[in-house]
């Protein structure tokens, strides 16, 4: 029985453990304009997150979510953290409400957290920048000198940002390099979340002891860590700058006072300290693509790539699928680029391509393949010949684009066995095979015919006169049935139009109900609202609608330049997320920015 009890006890203190759910943030004491991370962190496993209104700070990144487990000596447990970075807008004291999610039925909430926000304080530049910034770092150390305490830290642990280029066009990829620099041990260590504003990034898996190697600076030998690797792509022009990767460590320090014990005398007295290290800045200068020779088939493609196009049958019946791929392959912003303009002939039925991504980010730049697969459908027999297709890029080794051309497609379109061909003449069947059965040759008739006076013409009989308005009514008929066919027909694209932006709302309130959930389900959520709304508002098919569409049909509208711009933006990280989650900007931003757009259309269209 006390064996029973103990178990019981142990169960119920390892449930309650995995029920701990508690709220942490890395400052409370602010200054305007700076950045802190919100964490909150579940012991064990939950659903249904709902995390505290955040409107009072700038969202910069997040819901961020990461999960962990572990077994340590048979012993297994796991957790989950939802993590924000957020950034301090406003002066004065914020209470950051709780949060909330469900475990076993119930629901777990965390304790109100209160941070203080205050004016930003002007800063002199000091002498020794590196110095100085380590001064800070060396309060928290125990004892010891504090000013020869930051010149041993100074000397013996920094952090490096190295890119492999600074002067880029639009699209051309370049790789941010973070490195450690140290001959210390470093006991624990903590880095902030990077946000890459007006780049699109992507982190590069690292080996560990691939990226571990030795220098020697200034007669002293250091080994260099390789913390993060990330490849960028600019999404504009002007002056970029790559942040600064932070990091707070605890690291082993020998201190030079007198000790009494005979075993700090032999093998040297050490305490651990707890500093800041910050890596420096780059400004990255991007430049616009020339305007000059841009090919109209143009799509933001920069790099060096192929074009290759096939099909899987070039001769097939009427109503039977040809699969045709086209494959751009090479080097650049794969991830990035659209598909090329794709004309089919009008007697075929065609749909959205199916893509597929063989796209692998490296040092050098992004590598791979991507496909898009056209499924089209002939309705007539005949030969056809597709246009030829082509693809533009930016080459920005040459400094000039260049365009790939595919060799034109036949196709051959056979009669299905079985059917008719529309349009065909009639052949009469041949005399073998007319039979004579029963009396279907008639013989002249012997009694006396119905014969009708001559002066009962036909020109005023009755059926004469219902031969003649016939053809009429059957006009009016045709015209009647074509005019309610239209206004059909337009009732059904008015009432579209009219009902686009509630359409739009309720895929926006389908987002709105995905902000707590993963990226992919929300971003599509938010894609299918701005679609959707202007397919219905201006008509268009959606299988009939891509962006080159949208874009004209805006400026034919007469659409301001800042509402097109804005709506390129959102689409373009709805689709940017899909290879970058945490990149673009934050849920809730997007479904604001999304709201408005919808808005800013619907007064202007």
């Amino acid at each position: 029985m006390r064996f029973l009890h103990t178990i019981s006890l142990i169960l119920l203190s390892t449930s309650l453990l995995a029920q701990t759910f508690v709220a942490r943030i890395n400052k409370r004491q602010l200054s305007l304009g700076e950045n802190f991370q919100l964490v909150f962190e579940l012991q064990g496993d939950g659903s249904r997150f709902t995390p505290p209104p955040l409107a009072d700070f700038m969202l910069l990144s997040g819901p961020n979510k990461a999960s962990n487990m572990q077994w340590v000596n048979g012993s297994f447990s796991s957790s989950v953290s939802y993590s924000y970075v957020l950034r301090a807008v406003g002066i004065g004291d914020f209470t950051i409400g709780s949060a909330s999610i469900q475990v076993d039925g119930k629901e777990l909430t965390t304790d109100p957290i209160t941070i203080t926000v205050g004016q930003a304080q002007a800063r002199t530049a000091p002498s020794n920048p590196q110095r100085n910034q380590r001064n800070p770092a060396t309060q928290n150390a125990q004892g010891g000198n504090e000013e020869e305490l930051s010149d041993e830290i100074s000397a013996n642990i920094f952090m490096k940002l190295f890119v492999n280029k600074k002067d880029v066009f639009v699209g051309e990829q370049l790789l941010a390099t973070y490195k450690l620099y140290l001959n210390v041990n470093v006991l624990d260590y903590d880095f902030n979340n990077l946000v890459f504003n007006g780049f699109y990034a992507e982190d590069l898996k690292l080996d560990g002891n691939a990226n571990v190697t030795t220098e020697v600076i200034n007669g002293r030998q250091f080994q260099v860590h390789t913390l993060k690797q990330t490849l960028l792509t600019p999404q504009k022009s002007g002056t970029l700058e790559i942040p600064s990767l932070e990091s707070e460590m605890v690291i082993r320090v020998r201190q030079d006072r007198r000790s009494r014990s005979l075993f700090d005398q032999v093998f040297g007295n050490y305490k651990n300290a707890k500093i800041n290290i910050s890596s420096n800045p780059e400004k990255v200068n991007v430049k616009t693509l020339p305007r000059t020779d841009q090919p109209g088939d143009f799509t933001g493609a920069v790099g060096n790539f192929t074009l290759k196009v096939n099909t899987d049958h070039n001769e097939v019946s009427i109503n039977e699928a040809i699969n045709v791929t086209i494959e751009v392959s090479g080097n650049g912003n794969l991830e990035l680029i659209s598909p090329p303009t794709v004309e089919f002939p009008s007697d075929f039925e065609s749909y959205d391509p199916k893509v597929k991504n063989n796209v692998s980010p490296s040092a050098s730049g992004s590598r791979g393949s991507k496909s898009y697969e056209y499924v089209i459908i002939p309705r007539f027999a005949g030969e056809y010949a597709l246009k030829p297709i082509s693809f533009s890029y930016f080459d920005p080794e040459a400094n000039t684009y260049k365009r790939l051309t595919a060799d034109p497609i036949k196709l051959r379109i056979d009669q299905a066995e079985g059917q008719s061909v529309s349009g065909s003449a009639y052949v009469a069947s041949k005399k073998e095979d007319v039979q004579i059965i029963g009396k279907d040759i008639r013989y002249i008739h012997t009694d006396d015919p119905a014969l009708k006076r001559s002066e009962e013409r036909f020109c005023t009989s009755t059926l004469f006169y219902i031969l003649l308005v016939l053809p009429f009514a059957g006009m009016g008929a045709a015209i009647f049935g074509v005019s309610f066919y239209r206004a059909q027909q337009n009732d059904t694209t008015s009432l579209k139009s009219k009902r686009a932006k509630g359409l739009a709302k309720k895929h926006l309130a389908q987002a709105r109900k995905l902000v707590t959930g993963e990226d992919a389900a929300f971003y599509e959520a938010i894609s299918s609202a701005l679609f959707g709304y202007i397919s219905d508002k201006l008509a268009i098919p959606r299988n009939a609608l891509n962006r080159e569409r949208i874009e004209e049909e805006l400026r034919t509208r007469a659409v301001t330049d800042p509402v097109q711009s804005n709506l390129k933006k959102a689409l373009d990280e709805c689709e940017m997320v899909r290879f970058a989650p945490g990149v673009v900007r934050g849920k809730q931003e997007m479904l604001d920015a999304s709201a408005n757009i919808i808005e800013a259309l619907e007064d202007e269209l």
